[in-house]
């Protein structure tokens, strides 16, 4: 017997419906097939942004905070060559040793093929991270060619490769800089028409447990996109394993590398904030980022996040990313503009496509409108880099004491240079850093030799005589112009700061045992005897032992990071 056909609405009745949480995410996706193969000039922007953050990385060294140098390079440094300064979160356990440790890989790699010196080393670090950072541009371009247009897709491109803050701190290996790549790959995976694919989806996983395990702080954005890649397939106990499997790894490695639990500097880490933030409540107001960002942006980043209020359907997961960035960082007593960093390619975006939807309101004039836009840009950001947008000081202060501001291109820290000298200059056996302390300066990282190298609280007992200062120290270094040591030299001038070198320079300097000296202060030890009882205590007088029966005497404090 010949079956009746059913007719369009029992059909229409039969196929499954989209649950409220899909609809809603389709909302706000509003995925679409991209027409045609992606933009043939793709490639050559990409190495026209890495040419630009090359050019800045390779220019000249500049710290927007201390942490780039104690929390990454110089652990890293440590663990290949021997010498660096342990810092209090390496000697109680309170950081991870992920991006540290892809530091020292790199720095392992370069001394493996004999180029394990500063001249090399410190360039090729920066030069990683610089092509690691194209990631943020490329899945911009990506993620609005799938959710808004081809047009869109280019000119976010093309912001996303030239704007001057994800030009200019390519090259740190701070964690929200770094974990923003991974973060905006993942968005970009999110708004791919399909999601059923076994190999997508462990990338997927890959990239949302990177961007926790970098950035706890960025863990709920992670969390929510990985949320939508396990909401719209069909491979949900594939996908969840896969991010278990990951998130597990994670763990292990941070138990291996500590010697104790799983997961334990996150732990301690967050433990240690908690109780911090006591500390600190009322340090900055809850509007803080907001002010930053307009001034970072230059009124541009609040318009274009103002305007696409407006149409919340269309820019709806931009923007609640946007605001779950900003609420979870808000909440916090400590803030800091960089910890916010992965909300500039989410305003970029957004500016993105309101201009590529402005331009057809010009009609004839739609050319001049685009190349009003993108003059207006390049001031902006041009502006940026050379540190002239007003009031930019108050967002790029450097928190070095010695220095009043981040400069990207010029006004640099001349402390970086007159280190790179004394890395590769001869009969450097010995450095006290008048001045500064182990955190404000370039640290073993630039200076590189397994040598004594005292800081301002480290070398107080150096000055009681000249003897004692030429038995232990062959260089100097202040920004003091008027200092004068019996029995020193002065040897080169880098901006403000001079150094001095030991007259004859010749006589033998009394060494270390080993070249690690530890910082900490009371703060931080009250707080880890809190969190652990029986934590470890620091060495007095930074462990720094002489060899041979001299000992240094005791000093009146601990220094502090």
């Amino acid at each position: 017997m010949k079956k009746r056909k059913k007719s369009k609405r029992a059909r229409r009745a039969e196929r499954p419906r989209p649950r409220p949480a899909q609809t809603a995410i389709n909302g706000l996706l509003h995925v679409q097939e991209a027409a045609g193969r992606p933009w043939a000039m793709l490639p050559l922007v990409l190495a026209l942004a890495f040419v630009a953050r090359a050019a800045i990385a390779l220019s000249g060294d500049f710290v927007l905070h201390p942490d780039e140098i104690m929390q990454y390079l110089e652990p890293a440094h440590r663990l290949v060559f021997g010498s660096g300064v342990t810092y209090w979160e390496f000697f109680y356990g309170v950081r991870s040793w992920l991006l540290p440790g892809a530091v020292a890989g790199l720095l392992k790699l370069f001394d493996t093929v004999g180029l394990g010196q500063p001249f090399w080393y410190i360039g090729g670090v920066k030069l990683a991270f610089c092509a690691l950072s194209l990631v943020i541009p490329a899945s911009m371009y990506f993620y609005a060619r799938r959710s808004f247009s081809e047009a869109t897709a280019r000119v976010a491109l093309l912001a996303g490769a030239f704007w001057y803050e994800l030009a200019g701190f390519a090259h740190k290996p701070m964690t929200e800089f770094v974990a923003t790549a991974p973060l905006l790959g993942l968005l970009a995976i999110c708004a791919r028409p399909a999601l059923d694919n076994t190999r997508v989806l462990g990338h997927a996983a890959l990239l949302a447990v990177l961007v926790a395990a970098i950035r706890l702080q960025y863990a709920p954005l992670a969390l929510a996109l990985l949320g939508i890649v396990f909401l719209r397939t069909g491979k949900k106990l594939p996908l969840a394993l896969m991010a278990s499997a990951l998130f597990l790894a994670v763990g292990m490695f941070d138990a291996l590398t500590w010697n104790s639990g799983l997961f334990h500097s996150y732990l301690t880490n967050l433990r240690f904030n908690l109780i911090l933030g006591e500390t600190l409540s009322g340090e900055s107001p809850a509007y803080q980022f907001l002010w930053w960002l307009t001034l970072a942006g230059g009124g541009l980043s609040v318009l274009c996040l103002a305007l696409a209020l407006g149409s919340w359907r269309r820019y709806g997961l931009l923007l609640a990313l946007s605001a779950l960035l900003l609420l979870t960082h808000s909440l916090q007593a400590h803030k800091e503009y960089r910890f916010i960093f992965a909300i500039i390619p989410l305003w970029l975006l957004i500016g993105a496509d309101l201009l590529v939807r402005a331009a057809p309101w010009f009609k004839a004039r739609a050319r001049w409108f685009a190349g009003l836009a993108a003059a207006v840009f390049a001031a902006v950001s041009l502006a940026g880099v050379l540190n002239t947008l007003p009031y930019q000081q108050q967002v790029y202060r450097a928190w070095s004491l010695e220095r009043k501001f981040t400069g990207f291109v010029h006004n640099r820290d001349p402390i970086f240079a007159a280190y790179r000298y004394l890395a590769r200059a001869p009969g450097v056996a010995g450095v006290w850093q008048v001045d500064r302390l182990y955190s404000n300066s370039p640290g073993y990282y630039y200076l590189h030799h397994n040598i004594p190298f005292y800081d301002r609280q480290g070398g107080i007992n150096l000055n009681k005589d000249a003897q004692t200062a030429s038995s232990r120290v062959s260089h100097i270094v202040s920004e003091d112009s008027d200092l004068a040591v019996p029995g020193y030299l002065p040897d080169r001038q880098f901006g403000s700061v001079h150094i001095l070198r030991r007259e004859g320079n010749d006589a033998a300097i009394r060494q270390w045992r080993d070249y690690a000296p530890v910082l900490t202060n009371s703060l931080v030890v009250e707080i880890m005897a809190r969190i652990y009882p029986a934590a470890p205590i620091a060495p007095a007088n930074a462990g720094i032992r002489l060899t041979g029966r001299e000992r240094p005497a005791a000093q009146s404090e601990v220094n502090r990071p």
